[in-house]
């Protein structure tokens, strides 16, 4: 039998009573088409040798859920007086296709000074897959259309998506909006369209909002620029002026009362050096060098045995270190901390990197005979876990 999804079908059993007494015989629908047949009567009694016709029908629901196949199904008959000699009628039902779309465009309408996106979403609510694509266009010619993807199969009762890119042909830098109104088509293959209706509405390139804030902003500038000159610029330089004079005139004062008793003391004049030789610097004056910096120290801390993961600051020196890079080639999965004497300075999930470098302004210290350790915790043991160390090392 062949039915449509919303549909009837029907089949009529005839059901004989072969025994040689009157029996009560139950009848019942099996297979997957029996959520959706009925049975009319589904019970009957019969003396020997009676015989009656009961009708099966099938109603499938006009749903996704209901496949367009081929769908086998039995009809049992049960004896009340026997029930083990109950026997099977079967049958098949064919269950044809509907095709049945919903579409729907988000947003509606969209704004953009050149190119906007929306998203159609394609609900396939028939019962048999379909194929589709997507077209567009607008009465104005003004506009482009990019799709993705460009055509797609959407099972029963599923939804497929389609990225949708609009731009304009031409743009204007400044003026009133300008609103393109488009149509897309939904294209299943073998039916007939499904339009959906748009508008993008195209804006300038600057903004009113941008024009007034680049505006005001010019405005504030020439106002800071005419204040500084023509009223805060007078009075800083007078104020300046004001407050070095005292001192320079002191100063002046003093230089001239020191040259009166230099060239009093040496006859009434000034010492000059002899030809070819030259003036000597005063004690005190330029010339002295400044501390030094420390040497530079550069040391890797891994896990390769011998110590080597710990570096102990020797006696008498100070330890600086400015830069930290945690390695981990080997993508390990665990913890890794950087230690002075047995307190923790920095700790990193091993899952989080695979380098990470750390510079400070103000550096990590460490005094003489403090050890610098690296303690990892992981089950592998993290063998190509390491942690650079860069900085200077000074006597203390």
């Amino acid at each position: 039998m062949a039915v449509e999804p919303g549909g009837e079908a029907s089949a009529r059993v005839r059901v004989q009573n072969t025994g040689q007494v009157v029996d009560q015989f139950t009848l019942q629908v099996l297979g997957a088409a029996a959520e959706w047949a009925v049975i009319e009567p589904p019970t009957l009694s019969l003396f020997p040798k009676a015989e009656q016709v009961v009708t099966v029908r099938f109603r499938p629901p006009r749903t996704a859920a209901v496949s367009a196949a081929e769908v086998p199904f039995g009809v049992r008959v049960v004896s009340h007086e026997d029930p083990q000699g109950g026997v099977v009628e079967e049958g098949m039902l064919r269950v044809g296709a509907f095709h049945q779309m919903a579409v729907e465009l988000t947003p509606r309408n969209s704004r953009a000074s050149r190119t906007a996106y929306h998203e159609l979403a394609i609900d396939n609510t028939g019962n048999a897959p379909v194929e589709v694509g997507v077209r567009g266009g607008d009465p104005d010619g003004a506009l482009t259309f990019g799709f993705r993807p460009t055509s797609q199969a959407i099972a029963p009762g599923r939804a497929g998506f389609v990225r949708v890119r609009i731009s304009a042909k031409r743009t204007f830098l400044s003026g009133q909006p300008q609103a393109h109104p488009f149509q897309l088509q939904v294209l299943p293959l073998g039916q007939a369209p499904i339009p959906v209706d748009g508008a993008m509405v195209q804006g300038p390139l600057v903004s009113r909002t941008v024009r007034n804030v680049a505006a005001v902003a010019v405005m504030a500038v020439v106002a800071g620029a005419l204040l500084w000159f023509l009223a805060l610029k007078p009075g800083v330089e007078s104020a300046a002026r004001d407050a070095v004079a005292q001192p320079l005139a002191q100063q002046s004062a003093a230089v001239a009362d020191l040259q009166k008793k230099v060239g009093g003391g040496a006859g009434g004049g000034a010492t000059t050096p002899a030809p070819g030789t030259s003036p000597t610097a005063a004690p005190g004056g330029g010339g002295g060098g400044s501390a030094a910096s420390g040497a530079p120290f550069a040391r890797r801390l891994d896990q390769s045995g011998g110590g080597r993961n710990q570096y102990k600051v020797p006696a008498g020196t100070t330890l600086s270190i400015t830069d930290v890079v945690f390695q981990n080639p080997g993508a390990d999965h665990g913890t890794v901390q950087l230690q002075r004497e047995g307190a923790t300075l920095l700790v990193e999930n091993l899952d989080n990197f695979r380098d990470l470098d750390y510079h400070f302004v103000t550096p990590l210290t460490a005094t003489g005979n403090q050890t610098i350790q690296m303690s990892v915790q992981c089950p592998s043991g993290c063998p190509s876990v390491g942690i650079y160390l860069n900085g200077s090392q000074r006597p203390s």
